[in-house]
């Protein structure tokens, strides 16, 4: 049972940072230690993490020196609070957890799970400082309904403090005093916001900071200053959690080109509801167990979806009048759900038509500038995304397809699944799968060292044509450019072979665009030779560095 009396601030789920990535894991662990005791019990919690270590969708570093506890941190935060699993007295899987687990509608579930989460509540004792009274991601909805679009610095400043619901109308002047501020502040906007930060943090902790209690986890400065800095930062980590799980209610999309969100248009009726129908104060449970009753209850709270006329006028309104209405509401679900299907694969092809008019280069370009700053809500998803809109700009390939996740409106929604490569594209006689990261040192050799090289091998298998692989990140860093540059060199049965990995900072990359661009690029085979040409040279030049100057050398001629 969590403890609300030294928090001050809403908190967000930071572990696994998606909540689509909780599915695999709450299956593996109800599926292998279901009946078993939980709390408590270390060893199982670290039989539970050696598990998911050795997984295939598990995507972190290197093996925690704690795994019991790194356990801990990914089950009893969001799976045990959106009861998708019971942990007390034995490990069972709920029927909120069994739904999810079907793959059908996880929007809704995890609406339904997520609308249910509140503060105090049986799991999270009330503070003694401070009345907690509030459905954090109800108050989010709200919160971006009411002023039409939030950004995310907006939510780490001011829905952060948004502890009781009854304060509502005060945050919401906040933000738009804070919105005021920035046009006649003096000064750059990176200085405003931090100043910003800076009288929030005193604000919010003001008893901490007044009776000198400065210490922070994993550090011995107490200053003020790294005081500040600490809490700001745990702020800009917690609204970060929020976008990404609030996104994938699938409610809330980005707003293009500046990135905030706002609520989906074609949901617009169905948050109107569940700002409507859902009461803003948290439930009083006489005991656990009646709030059990209500958490793992898929059904406990209604949404617009669940009225039959709806779905039949929504079923209507996207063009199908022919079908049996007097299908039970799942059943119209799913014919609803097969529409929006087709409706999202429309807007996908629509997005790629307007995409080989050239049209959208400044705004592709706009974007990655932005991606570098970290300016956008989820850096590493919009990185997967941009390249993705790039290669479909250079056109003349069969296919370019994202692993990666996109709404129904184009705007990315979810990274691509560990098991597959980020972004696929197919010519006639060769395959080219590309690999983003926001990653940068040590940190992204651990990451990409194994997992890069396995799907090139998978996807030399599946096209069964001759493979390349680009690589792109911020920087590449020493070891994996390395780690590569030898890779390619040898034979790895694993890997098909010899690996062709060719990294390319998002610098080169953007540069590599442009140039096919400017060389109006028409011929999928001068693509070929340039990435056949850097494998060459890698067999041949003496170490990586040469190598990789070579690349940089040859980036303004590939199309040429």
């Amino acid at each position: 049972m969590g403890s609300l009396s030294k928090v001050k601030a809403l908190f967000g789920f930071t572990s696994p940072r998606t909540l689509e990535k909780i599915i695999p894991e709450i299956e593996l662990l109800t599926s292998s230690f279901s009946g078993k005791k939980w709390t408590g019990n270390s060893e199982l919690q670290a039989d539970f993490f050696g598990s998911l270590y050795k997984s295939e969708f598990y995507e972190g570093e290197s093996y925690p020196a704690d795994p019991a506890f790194a356990a801990r941190d990914r089950i009893t935060r969001a799976p045990k609070a959106f009861g998708f699993v019971d942990l007390k007295p034995e490990i069972k899987i709920t029927e909120a957890g069994k739904l999810l687990l079907t793959g059908k509608r996880e929007d809704e579930i995890f609406t339904r799970q997520m609308l249910k989460f509140q503060l105090p509540s049986p799991y999270h004792t009330q503070s003694k400082s401070l009345e907690f009274s509030v459905k954090p991601y109800l108050e989010l909805l709200r919160l971006v309904k009411e002023l039409e679009s939030l950004s995310k610095t907006e939510i780490a400043l001011f829905f952060s403090q948004l502890t009781n619901y009854k304060d509502f109308d005060k945050i919401v002047e906040k933000i738009i005093n804070f919105r005021e501020g920035s046009k006649s502040f003096k000064g750059s906007r990176k200085m405003y916001v931090a100043e910003c930060f800076k009288k929030e943090v005193l604000e919010v902790f003001q008893q901490e900071v007044q009776d000198k209690n400065l210490k922070t986890r994993e550090s011995s400065n107490i200053s003020l200053q790294k005081f500040i800095k600490t809490k700001s930062s745990n702020m800009k980590d917690y609204a970060d959690a929020f976008v990404r799980y609030i996104r994938a209610t699938e409610l809330i999309t980005f707003q293009k080109r500046t990135f905030r969100l706002v609520i989906l248009p074609q949901k617009i009726e169905e948050v109107n509801y569940i700002l409507k129908e859902t009461d803003r104060k948290p439930l009083v449970f006489k005991n656990v167990s009646n709030f059990k009753k209500h958490l793992f209850n898929p059904f406990s709270v209604k949404l617009l979806s669940d009225n039959k006329d709806l779905l039949i006028n929504k079923i209507e309104k996207l063009g199908l009048t022919e079908f049996d209405k007097t299908a039970s509401i799942e059943e119209l679900k799913d014919i609803l759900e097969n529409l929006e299907i087709s409706v999202k694969s429309k807007n996908i092809e629509e997005k790629k038509r307007k995409l080989k008019d050239y049209k959208e280069l400044p705004d592709i370009l706009e974007v990655f500038k932005q991606i570098k700053k970290k300016e956008v809500p989820d850096a590493p998803l919009f990185l997967e995304w941009n390249v993705w809109r790039a290669l479909v700009m250079l056109n003349y390939a069969k296919r370019v397809d994202g692993n990666f996740v996109m709404d129904i409106d184009g705007m990315p929604l979810n990274h691509a699944p560990g098991q597959k490569s980020d972004i696929e594209s197919e010519f006639a006689d060769f395959g080219l799968i590309t690999e983003v990261t926001m990653s940068g040192g040590n940190t992204q050799y651990k990451m990409e060292s194994e997992s890069v090289p396995r799907h090139f091998g998978k996807a030399k298998e599946s096209f069964n044509k001759e493979m390349y692989c680009l690589f792109i990140a911020p920087k590449i860093s020493e070891g994996t450019l390395a780690h590569y540059f030898n890779l390619n060199r040898f034979n790895t049965k694993l890997y098909g072979g010899k690996t062709k990995i060719i990294p390319l900072t998002i610098d080169q990359f953007i540069e590599f665009v442009k140039t096919g661009i400017e060389n109006k690029f028409n011929n999928p085979e001068k693509l070929k030779n340039w990435l056949e040409k850097q494998w060459q040279n890698n067999q041949e030049m003496e170490d990586e560095s040469i190598w990789s100057e070579n690349i940089e050398k040859s980036i303004l001629k590939w199309a040429s």
